[in-house]
């Protein structure tokens, strides 16, 4: 339905006008990464536009967007928009819950300890992000008091406008309020996994023997990934640099052998910090 009204057809018989209502999809998610990856990858015929997606500087002490989802739709050329920048007020004066009450919502933000100038551009120049949803809040004459006046004048950095140092401080500044639990929409978990859904298979082909191994994308933690390793019996035979998985289609790594021993496999994640993380053990047995 929401194709036919994009592009005046009316294949569902929802649409007899075959009016074009609509000029972009887009989807939005605050939990899981990872569902939200799941998401990008099905989209095999590139239907959806863009991503509106939680970011702010508490991200990585949760089940983070920028190592994860974000890469994935900038890989795919959608537009990403941040929100949540204050997490819902969670920065400030509210209490890490949903908003379900009219009192529950925040109108004034930023403190001498928490500027929100700071936070706005931590969103916008995190990789990928294109523009952000703030939230306008309180209106005052006094530009210092006046949200929709910071947020204007924060807005205006560069996607490059911080260092990465720059970024790690803003971190700290806000990894201590609330005890760094004001992201109550996302994932708490937030570990460096394995490949996922690694698997082995052998064939001879042309005389040779080829083993294929395969896996679907790793999860980042705190840091983003590397790249894979991969280890035939305990030795390192090759890595492969990290790219975001963009399909369903998983990952592949060829390698040809003239024997027709038993040989063992590893797949292994590795990320910046040169923390990692292994599949488990790949069998390769004996052929002919």
């Amino acid at each position: 339905a929401l194709l036919d009204y994009r592009d005046g057809t009316n294949k569902t018989g929802l649409n007899p006008k075959e009016e074009k209502l609509i000029r972009h999809i887009g989807f939005s998610g605050h939990y899981s990464p990872a569902v939200m990856m799941e998401f990008i990858q099905r989209d095999k015929y590139n239907i959806i536009d863009a991503m509106l997606v939680a970011i702010n500087s508490n991200d990585r002490l949760n089940f983070n967007m920028q190592h994860n989802v974000i890469p994935v739709a900038a890989a795919k050329n959608m537009g990403i928009i941040g929100m949540k920048v204050f997490a819902d007020g969670a920065m400030y004066s509210k209490e890490a819950k949903w908003s379900r009450k009219p009192e529950d919502v925040v109108r004034s933000v930023g403190s001498e300890a928490v500027p929100s100038r700071r936070l706005i551009e931590y969103t916008l120049t995190t990789l990928g992000i294109h523009t952000a949803i703030i939230g306008t809040g309180h209106i005052d004459t006094d530009e210092k008091k006046c949200q929709l006046h910071q947020n204007l004048s924060a807005s205006q950095i560069t996607a490059n406008g911080l260092t990465e140092s720059d970024r790690q401080e803003i971190e700290k500044l806000t990894q201590s309020v609330k005890e760094g639990k004001t992201n109550y929409f996302q994932d708490p978990s937030g570990k460096l996994t394995p490949p996922r859904e690694p698997l082995l298979k052998q064939e001879m082909k042309n005389g040779k023997r080829i083993i294929t191994l395969s896996w679907h994308t790793a999860y980042a933690g705190r840091e983003p990934i590397k790249d894979y390793e991969i280890w035939r019996d305990n030795l390192k035979i090759t890595r492969l640099d990290y790219s975001p998985q963009t399909t369903k289609e998983p990952f592949l790594f060829k390698d040809e052998l003239n024997d027709t021993y038993s040989h063992s496999y590893k797949i292994i994640t590795v990320d910046a910090a040169g923390d990692n993380a292994v599949s488990d053990e790949l069998l390769a047995s004996t052929i002919g």
